[in-house]
């Protein structure tokens, strides 16, 4: 106990020291200091036991005191750039969460670089960009971007409080177990950059507008056409995420509390505007068309009516949106899609692919479970089925793939999946493959799905899901598709000690955990 109280006293004498330094050129905020005046406790013991925020406001005294006010907003940003990448979360912390995350990581424009933490800047996978997370429920998929697509997200502006670096300067692995990781801590304080700091996010987001690349499609009565797409959802629930957010800037750091105590609904009434920058124009001669606002059947009932404005300019290039939704309420779901295109711009071509079958190599239960669970506890060793969730992305359009909750070894699942779309000529569609298996308890996770309503408690294992592996190309991207029929798998994982998202658990061996058979072909 001594030890460790006068670790606590070196954190905090290193501390006072380091808070009147400033990063010279730092954009956003200071991810070794600023995540701790915030709230962040750096503790996984904490975490685990769900009582230390997860999440907390960056500028959290300046949130606190808009509260105070009546200012509701305040913590709230919006950035614009591009998707680096799209999907469904591999795990989650249980008990904040009912459904798992779907994630968007989004390298912003130069203009929002303030709000990138100095961690979301360090070199890696994940450089310079700012992660948006919602859950799965809360987002429908046909508003899900793609990698390469341009965003505008907004979303409540917090510190990731669960990873900050941990064990990256601490050889004996106790240390960040301890409040505030005074081993880690102090050693970064003293001389910044011994670990990352802790990452922004906007988490829970209530805003996604998606500018398509290759979009394609009917242009009213001019047939297929490449064109310009754009799909906007709008979403005030922000689930038990916002709810504990909330709640840390009443010093409520239970997320068990949080999920009652604090409202899980934001407003986001206001006016929305989005300019849609078309494709070259073909020639003098072409007319721009806009085909008619789609208002898609997500939307709250008292939102179908909503008017949406629409100005094209030719002259410029570009259709710009813009909608009002009146505040006063937490329940508000707005989601619209707009083509627009040249008439006499290059035709396109339909492209028809068929999800035709699953085969399962390892459940990833039972006699194939990994045991990877980094708390030590071991994997449940039971005779029932395994339990998976899927999502496919085929060329921008995402489907969840149904009919393989339930998973046994060596099984095959017959699937009749059809998604048909238009391309510019000669494109060849990409197949994205992505999902999590479900032993995290307390998590509905057997009935994930956009627009779900949380039923179970979940999976009886404590707390780590493992890793059926992604189908995917260099950069986050689908693998493109082969015409015909053609058989597609996840890169197999040859490290047994290794929980990599983006790779098949090595128990699956060099074929990896799973198959995807597809057929391809145009019309």
């Amino acid at each position: 106990m001594r030890r460790t109280l006068a670790a606590l006293v070196a954190v905090l004498a290193a501390f006072s020291i380091v808070l009147v330094r400033t990063q010279a050129g730092a954009a956003g905020p200071d991810s070794h200091t600023q995540p701790l005046l915030d709230g962040c406790q750096r503790s996984d013991s904490l975490t685990l036991a769900v009582s230390t925020p997860e999440w907390v406001y960056v500028n959290s005294n300046d949130v606190r005191v808009a509260r105070l006010t009546g200012d509701m907003a305040l913590g709230r940003r919006t950035v614009e750039g591009v998707v680096k990448q799209s999907r469904p979360a591999g795990e989650d912390l249980y008990l904040n969460h009912d459904f798992h995350d779907y994630n968007v990581l989004i390298q912003p424009d130069v203009r929002y670089a303030d709000v990138l933490g100095s961690g979301n800047l360090r070199p890696g996978d994940e450089f310079n960009q700012i992660e948006g997370e919602w859950e799965t429920s809360k987002i429908p998929l046909w508003a899900w971007p793609s990698p390469n697509d341009r965003v505008k997200a907004s979303g409540n502006w917090i510190w990731d409080c669960g990873h900050w670096g941990n064990s990256e300067a601490d050889p004996t692995g106790i240390s960040q177990l301890l409040v505030y990781d005074p081993l880690e801590t102090a050693q970064d304080l003293a001389s910044p950059g011994a670990i990352r700091g802790e990452t922004t996010e906007l988490h829970p987001m209530y805003e996604l507008a998606t500018f398509r690349q290759d979009a394609a499609g009917r242009l009213l009565t001019f047939g297929p056409h490449v064109l310009s797409r754009l799909d906007v959802w709008i979403n005030g629930a922000g689930g038990p995420a916002h709810a504990s957010e909330e709640c840390a800037l009443k010093g409520i750091n239970s997320g068990v509390v949080a999920r009652v105590a604090c409202q899980q609904g934001r407003d986001v009434g206001g006016t929305y505007t989005y300019t849609m920058k078309m494709r070259a124009r073909p020639s003098r001669t072409s007319r721009l068309i806009v085909n008619p606002i789609l208002v898609h059947s997500e939307t709250s009932p008292n939102l179908l009516a909503l008017p949406v404005n629409v100005r094209p300019d030719a002259r410029r290039g570009t259709v710009t949106v813009s909608f009002t939704i009146p505040t006063g309420t937490t329940s508000q779901r707005f989601g619209v899609s707009l083509l627009a295109g040249w008439h006499d711009d290059a035709r396109a071509v339909r492209q028809t692919i068929d999800l035709k079958r699953i085969h399962i190599v390892k459940a990833l239960d039972g006699s194939s479970e990994p045991n990877l669970n980094p708390t030590g506890v071991p994997g449940e060793q039971t005779t029932d089925a395994g339990e998976w969730v899927l999502y496919a992305n085929v060329s921008g359009h995402w489907v969840q793939i149904p009919g393989i909750t339930q998973v046994r070894d060596g099984q095959d699942i017959p699937l009749t999946i059809r998604i048909r779309f238009y391309t510019p000529v000669g494109f060849r569609p990409r197949l994205f493959v992505s999902g999590h298996e479900c032993d995290e308890p307390l998590i509905d996770c057997i009935n994930e799905g956009p627009g779900r309503q949380a039923q179970t408690i979940g999976s009886t294992e404590f707390g780590f899901n493992d890793r059926p592996g992604r189908i995917q190309a260099p950069g986050h991207l689908g693998v493109p598709m082969i015409f015909g029929f053609a058989s597609y798998r996840p890169t197999a994982n040859p490290n047994p000690g290794s929980g990599n998202e983006d790779l098949s658990d090595a128990v699956c061996g060099s074929s990896g955990c799973y198959s995807l058979s597809a057929t391809w072909f145009t019309g």
